[in-house]
Order: C-alpha cells, then structure tokens, then sequence
C-alpha cells in the first residue's frame, strides 16, 4: 500500500506545473507527429484516450477494448479526455513533479485536491495523474511506457477514473462482477477471498464478465455495475491448476515466476464482455478446499460491508469522503450473500445462474 505523503502545493503552484504538464506532453506530440485518439463509453460518459505515446497506447488500450465506440456513432456526451504519454519511447523531458523528500520510501504517494484541480504522484511508480474536473480534462504521465508495472496495465488510470467517476454518481470499488443483461453480482473481498476465482471461471459460461478487480458502482436511481476494464489477474498457481485451459491465452505467461497471470477476456472471450448491468445483490466469496459443490449461504450486511469497504479504500488510495456511506447506502440497498466456493470451479457460473435467475430486482428509494 502507498504511503501517503504530506506535503502537497498550493493552488497557484499547481497550476503552474500543470502549464509545465501541458508542455510535456505538446512536446511528446511533436516528437511522435501528433497525437492519435481511442474512445470508450465508460458509465454512459465518452472518454477520449489522446496518445501522444504509441508504445504507451499499445500497453493500456487492451484493457478497454470492450468498452470501444466511435464517437460519430454513440449518443453519450463527451464527458473526458485523457492525454496520455511517456519520456522514454518520446524522448520528450518529464513534467514537473512534486520533490520526493529523503524520508519517504519509493511507495509514495503525493495527492493534492483543491476543485476543480486534483493530482496523484507515485514516484515508485514513476506515475502522474492529474484531472481538471471543470475543464473536462486529464493528463497521465509515466516514465516508460514498457516498464509499467503488469497491474498498472491491466487496469489503467485507476485514480483518473475513480474522481471522473464519482462526479458522475458512481464509485469505483474494489471487486469482481459477473451477471446477464437483467442482472448481475459484485463479488467483494479481501485479496485471496475467491473474487478471480468466481469472476474467471464465468469465461466460456452463459454469464457476462464485467470485471475481476475493479468495477464502478451506483445507488441511486437504482444499484447498478459498470465495466472498468476487461483484464483477469490470477494466481500463478491457480492457472496451472483449475484454470490451466487459460495458459494460451495469457499476455505474460512468459513471467509467471514474477507476476500473476494477465488475460483480456474481450479478446478471446468478446460475446461474454459486457459494459454492464443492474445490480441485483453483493456476494462475499469464501474459498472452501474441502467441499466439491458451491453453495450461496446467509451473511449479514455488516460482513458484506467489511469485505468491501476496506479493501477498496486500500485500493484507491484518494477516495472522497463520501466513499464508505456509499458502500453503506449499497449493501443496505440490494441483498448480500456469502459464495462458499468449492473444488469445482466448471460449476461456480451454474449456481451463480441458476441463484441470478430468482432474484428480483431491488426497489426505487
């Protein structure tokens, strides 16, 4: 988890390096002659990913690629545009930077908010964000395109879309999400609970994906799930385990020893890809070794909040205040259930169906 450091900059001194940003990345276009332009409609928002950076767009567009539209054919506004580039395939100097004092460890993290105006700076992570809320406007910033790290890929400016997000109604949170057109679960928990389990083994059933670590919620007028990106992260072990049919599909398989395994379900699985759909309730998973069948059983909403408040606080690092009475308001909203999940992974979309199938949808108000 990064630290959260404590010096941030003023208003005014923001917004001087923000010219500095913009001049970064206006360098990046002329080195690369131009700048080429991707849109997805993500929670019924246009956003327009502007690459300045080709080796950077070949990295972080095959997370979204089931969210793609053409911004002459959809009728969402455009509500976002994100400018994106890096130093090293550019050649291009970084953009100013908050100064890291000695004390603070490579896990850093320098967040600054004052509306419309809001930064993240990890300098581990050699990794700016920063979002005009007014203007409608983002600029993200690595060091080197091809040294990202693997989970900064398959799930792509995290903090850009969680504030963009939350004026729009919706939070992103920490979970999975699998469903059909009329409904869907959340699956929340903490790392090791069994959400990638549940998620990936929907890939090749009758359920919709809609994400395995990531997805963005709402409440009001009526709970419902939007897709974030298309990605599945699993453990090593478990591919070559219950899931070793994934290996060929693997981006990384290649560098298992160091990372967890990495797919994009649009590519191999694209009529199982969904943008979403309403959320009919939240399921805490349980792994349980020693039981063949999976089975949904009882759980308080007390443990259903605690399963993904945490964690997605944790995760997001700059939530807003208003992050957990959203969770509250969402696990008081729609029924919660544990998912004890057992040895036989080919029948885990079985009782998710056959469970999706006598749920009604919950009440307005």
């Amino acid at each position: 988890m990064p630290k959260v450091a404590p010096p941030s900059p003023s208003g005014p001194e923001l917004t001087g390096r923000l010219r500095g940003v913009a001049a970064s990345f206006a360098a990046a276009e002329d080195a690369c002659g131009g700048s080429s332009s991707d849109w997805y409609e993500i929670a019924g928002g246009l956003v327009r990913l502007r690459f300045a950076s080709p080796a950077l767009r070949e990295r972080l567009t095959p997370a979204f690629s089931h969210l793609a539209v053409h911004p002459d054919t959809t009728p969402a506004e455009q509500a976002l545009t994100v400018n994106l580039w890096d130093s090293a395939s550019t050649g291009v100097d970084p953009p100013p930077r908050p100064p890291v004092p000695e004390e603070y460890a490579a896990g850093a993290l320098f967040h600054f908010s004052e509306p419309p105006l809001r930064a993240a700076y990890q300098p581990g992570l050699e990794s700016l964000s920063i979002f005009d809320s007014e203007a409608g406007v983002a600029w993200h910033w690595v060091s080197d395109a091809f040294d990202q790290s693997y989970w900064e890929a398959a799930s792509p400016i995290r903090q850009i879309l969680s504030w963009w997000l939350d004026l729009r109604g919706y939070l992103q949170v920490h979970g999975g999400s699998v469903g059909t057109p009329d409904g869907g679960v959340l699956l929340v928990g903490k790392g090791g609970s069994g959400k990638s389990t549940v998620a990936l083994s929907s890939l090749g059933s009758t359920l919709l994906y809609a994400g395995d670590d990531y997805v963005a919620v709402r409440v009001e007028p009526s709970p419902r799930i939007e897709s974030l990106y298309s990605s599945g992260k699993l453990e090593p072990a478990d591919v070559h385990g219950r899931f070793h049919h994934l290996l060929p599909l693997l981006t990384n398989g290649d560098r298992l020893e160091t990372e967890k395994a990495v797919l994009y379900a649009h590519d191999h699985f694209p009529s199982q890809t969904t943008r979403g759909f309403p959320l009919r309730a939240v399921l805490v998973p349980r792994v349980r070794p020693n039981q063949r069948e999976s089975r949904i059983v009882d759980v308080s909403r007390a443990a259903a909040f605690a399963a993904l408040g945490p964690s997605t606080i944790i995760q997001l690092h700059t939530a807003g205040a208003t992050a957990f009475s959203t969770m509250s308001s969402l696990v008081q909203r729609v029924s919660c259930y544990g998912l004890e999940v057992g040895t036989d992974v080919g029948a885990i979309p079985g009782t998710i169906a056959e469970f999706l199938s006598r749920r009604e949808p919950p009440s307005d108000g």
